[in-house]
């Protein structure tokens, strides 16, 4: 197993962590920390270990120290370009922190070579106390499997809403709910860990 910085795209940065070809995952994170997310560094290397070759990247807002671009128009595009810079190294999974999370859904729901998502956090509707649902029709699009791993206190990602959301998807999913908030915050970050990978484990 070993660890590279790389560059790609239109001037995008991450770390790669190459295990082997049993799948190729990109791990996007959250909106306010970028690829040095505990989270995604203790999923890289736990699936590394197993022969997956990861990809954590930063969006290009974060280091150019920006808001995400409306509707994730950016964002989504530069998911496509980690894409394109992860072609032939296995099956493509692709794994979201809240932002993360949902851009891959959106990515995903326009594309057939997606094999896998896991989404950490889903983010259904914004921070703002009386925010609005998000539209996420786009879920009955998505072609593969998906696991959602949601904290029990996420005011992010309540029970009932996400029931809601899940009765649009169309393909098999998992749903695993852990003691936490949106970040699984205080002690089960390694439950949500745990969850992801041997999920990934059964399926690659």
């Amino acid at each position: 197993m070993t660890t590279t910085q790389v560059h790609f795209g239109e001037g995008l940065e991450g770390m790669l962590q190459e295990g082997g070809r049993r799948a190729a995952v990109i791990a996007s994170h959250g909106a306010g920390r970028g690829l040095d997310t505990p989270l995604l560094e203790k999923t890289a290397l736990r699936l590394a270990e197993d022969g997956f070759t990861v990809l954590r990247w930063n969006f290009s807002y974060l280091t150019a120290r920006r808001a995400p671009s409306a509707g994730s128009k950016r964002e989504m595009a530069e998911l496509e370009q980690a894409i394109t810079y992860m072609a032939g190294r296995g099956p493509l999974v692709l794994l979201g922190k809240s932002f993360g999370a949902r851009v891959s859904s959106y990515v995903a729901a326009a594309r057939e070579d997606v094999s896998a998502l896991v989404f950490y956090g889903l983010p259904l509707h914004g921070m703002a106390k009386n925010a609005k649902p998000r539209d996420w029709s786009h879920m009955s699009r998505i072609a593969a499997p998906m696991l959602f791993i949601t904290g029990d206190r996420d005011a992010l990602c309540r029970p009932e809403h996400l029931r809601e959301v899940q009765q649009l998807v169309r393909m098999p999913f998992t749903s695993e709910v852990v003691p936490g908030d949106h970040s699984f915050k205080p002690r089960s970050e390694d439950a949500a860990v745990d969850i992801a990978v041997d999920w990934l484990e059964e399926r690659f």
